[in-house]
């Protein structure tokens, strides 16, 4: 029987708030944050986008597990399910361990890349990284057997933890970038227990047979596709970090100008993207037993819906959130005429990750070349650009960037579109 618009809209708001507070606090981290000295703060944001995109290997993970536990029906698929995870984990520490090899190999070459003034902020964007890498294993779970109030929890405990260890360790007088790293690091430390327990009875199991032909076949598709959109969404600025020389850092403040709008963009999509998570599942378990269902609708709405009315608001306000989250820091109101373009980039992504977490969840794999295809292109789009956006003044180059981000994600939502036509049989766009 196939599951209540009531029981997904429930699901959806109780995700969605979560995912609303811990995005709030993990913005209103920045109040605490922006006291830093201006070179610390920009380290600091740069790191936490590099983080994330170390976290790309094992990106597809948590929407293989997530597939793989909602399919989890007989004994048999428990018990394989168990060993999975278990092995998984252990390769995930030892992908991890290559990593810290290679920062510590390079460490002076990334510590000047990134602008860091020393090697100090690497060490703790190891450790977030990973707990990062084994989280999408807990979370996958959580999410396959549909347990989303462990799964809001573990976003709120990284938020309340984060907020709360480097607002205490500010106003204590810790002031460098490694500091609030560390801070950040223990809000994720704290996330681990509620993905852990929630996940107990499924990861504790007895073991059984892992079928790794088929795991791989779905993870290495998948962690092309989750791999481009972290890409998408998380890419630009530390490669602008990179790409400015160091003697037009100061110029080209990025702390001051793009981070600041930056956030306010990917904020938007901590409240529409955990749609597509509560959507994901459902869709899933639907394209298994056969069955229709009006999910991709309800999401898709809800997105384009949630995520216009606030790029509405900012395009009409740009100044308001930065106002509100930078209350102490008035430096950086400046980046207000940066807002709206951000935004409007990501509420673009928002709706082309619902679609392409529904083609994933349909197991429609020709969105993969695409969507691999678009982060290549707009990764090679910076790189080319990158000699003429310098040769502008920073709030025209930072607006190109944003256009750069904008027109990536576009591209990637129209591609996704004409694909979920192609399944109108089974799940109609447009059902006149």
């Amino acid at each position: 029987m196939s599951e209540s618009r009531g029981a997904f809209f429930r699901q959806s708001a109780w995700l969605g708030a979560s995912t609303l507070v811990s995005g709030a606090l993990m913005t209103v981290v920045h109040t605490a944050a922006s006291k830093l000295p201006s070179a610390e703060y920009s380290a600091f944001g740069s790191m936490l986008r590099v983080f994330l995109l170390l976290g790309m290997p094992t990106a597809g993970v948590q929407i293989v597990f997530a597939r793989q536990a909602s399919a989890a029906i007989t004994v048999e698929d428990e018990h394989s399910l168990a060993s999975t995870a278990r092995r998984v984990l252990g390769a995930i520490v030892s992908i991890w361990l290559l990593m810290l090899l290679g920062a510590i190999v390079f460490q002076d070459a990334l510590a000047h890349g990134f602008d860091l003034g020393s090697s100090a902020p690497l060490w703790p964007t190891l450790g977030m990284t990973l707990t990062w890498l084994v989280l999408p294993v807990f979370r996958g779970l959580l999410q396959g057997n549909q347990n989303f109030a462990a799964l809001g929890w573990v976003g709120l405990l990284d938020a309340m933890g984060r907020f709360g260890s480097i607002s205490l360790a500010v106003s204590l007088g810790y002031r460098t970038a490694a500091d609030a790293l560390y801070c950040a690091w223990f809000g994720q430390l704290i996330s681990l227990i509620p993905a852990m327990w929630g996940t107990r009875r499924i990861w504790s199991a007895a073991g059984g047979r892992v079928h790794w032909n088929d795991w791989l076949r779905q993870v290495i598709p998948l962690t092309l596709t989750a791999s481009g959109l972290i890409v998408l969404a998380n890419f630009d600025y530390p490669f602008l970090t990179w790409m400015i020389p160091s003697d037009r850092k100061e110029e080209f403040s990025l702390g001051q100008y793009y981070f600041p709008a930056s956030m306010i963009g990917f904020a938007l999509t901590q409240v529409t993207v955990p749609l597509a998570m509560v959507m994901f599942p459902k869709i899933s378990r639907s394209a298994a037993v056969g069955q229709k269902s009006n999910v991709l609708l309800q999401a898709l709405a809800a997105t384009a819906g949630l995520g216009a009315f606030g790029a509405l608001l900012v395009t009409w306000l740009p100044w308001l959130p930065l106002r509100i989250v930078f209350a102490l820091s008035p430096d950086k109101w400046v980046a207000a005429p940066l807002v709206p373009w951000l935004v409007w980039a990501m509420l673009v992504y928002a709706l082309a990750n619902v679609l392409v977490n529904n083609l994933i969840a349909r197991a429609r794999w020709e969105i993969v070349p695409w969507v691999v295809a678009v982060a290549i292109g707009y990764v090679v789009s910076f790189r080319v650009l990158s000699p003429w956006l310098l040769g502008h003044s920073p709030m025209t180059a930072f607006r190109w960037s944003a256009a750069i981000v904008g027109g990536a994600n576009l591209s990637l939502l129209l591609i996704s579109i004409v694909l979920t036509k192609r399944i109108r049989p089974v799940l109609p766009i447009n059902p006149g």
